[in-house]
């Protein structure tokens, strides 16, 4: 959990503003009137969900699904199942640079737990061993997942977030409203357009810099923006930056030549997904995802260097430094 909400796990409430804690960091809803009942119904839903996909509540159907690995199928919610469904068939897509079954390295490496300690190769073979999406039994009929072996876990982080952002979209125009801007740890949904009747501007972080440091703005609406970078937990060790997005096929963080990856897209969820593999594909394997998904992007490689997607040409600002 993000260390700002094991401090303060209470709301924080301004005029039309949320600042509320959920799926494991701190978010922000933002809409265009005294409407407190949509809010809520958006924050109650995220929180709904994350009590049904977090690998750390031992009520929730992730939890459950994990506990029982290699030992017995588990009855799940209809709506966990569609959403496994939905990252088995990405997982798939993307040849091995998203896979939901990737918790086993991420307990290992431990990195956003603050841990510097690198595990040895064996290790690192062992828990990649047990890193295959077919292995993840998908029963519609018995409404049921089994993972076949002991050690086995999901992990939803790359998708959770997505799929959370694109429902308070939904309960938020459900109930009206036309203005908002939806942050969950990063994953940006715009709804139409600002209270000034002015795109949204969103700053692009600048991974070389310390968090809150952009070196640019995109001007956005109706929208989704979600950016992988190796900035927020990491370490450096013998000149190599190692950080929290695993790269399923090595086991290890993923050494790309990139440093972050911005997509923007219509759905969050397909965004988050998204950005995990292009990050983890590098940069031209990258563009071509950009170009397959009909979605744009901006990436910063290791150089310094910052690639814009055409369809971001206009609505991108730079920052000077």
């Amino acid at each position: 959990m993000n260390d700002d909400c094991l401090k303060n796990k209470n709301q924080r409430v301004e005029k039309n503003k949320r600042t509320f804690c959920g799926l494991g960091t701190v978010n922000q809803i933002e809409i265009d009137s005294d409407n407190t009942l949509a809010m809520d119904l958006a924050i109650s839903r995220i929180a709904q969900l994350e009590l049904l996909l977090s690998p750390f509540l031992p009520q929730s159907d992730i939890y459950r699904i994990n506990e029982a690995a290699g030992l017995k199928p588990t009855k799940i919610k209809k709506e966990t199942m569609k959403l496994l469904k939905e990252s088995v068939g990405l997982s798939n897509k993307f040849m091995g640079t998203f896979d939901i079954n990737v918790r086993p390295l991420v307990e290992l490496w431990k990195i956003k737990k603050g841990n510097r300690a690198i595990p040895t190769q064996n290790q690192i073979k062992q828990a990649r061993e047990l890193v295959n999406v077919s292995d993840l039994i998908l029963d519609e009929t018995n409404q049921t997942v089994f993972l076949k072996r002991a050690g086995q876990a999901l992990d939803l982080g790359g998708i959770a977030k997505g799929y959370a952002a694109d429902e308070a979209k939904r309960v938020l125009e459900g109930k009206g409203i036309t203005s908002a801007l939806i942050n969950l740890g990063g994953n940006i949904v715009a709804l139409g357009k600002n209270t000034e009747k002015e795109q949204w501007k969103i700053g692009i972080q600048n991974p070389l810099k310390p968090t809150g440091i952009h070196f640019g703005v995109l001007h956005v609406n109706d929208c989704t923006v979600v950016t992988s970078g190796s900035n927020e937990q990491f370490f450096i060790k013998d000149g190599r930056r190692y950080h929290h997005i695993i790269n399923p096929k090595t086991g290890e963080p993923a050494e790309s030549g990139l440093l972050s990856v911005t997509v923007v897209a219509q759905s969050s969820l397909l965004a988050d997904a998204l950005a995990t593999a292009m990050f983890v594909a590098g940069l031209e394997a990258g563009y071509e995802l950009a170009k397959l998904y009909e979605i744009e992007a901006i990436f910063v490689t290791e150089g310094a260097d910052v690639i814009v997607t055409n369809g971001l040409q206009n609505r991108f600002e730079w920052i000077n430094p």
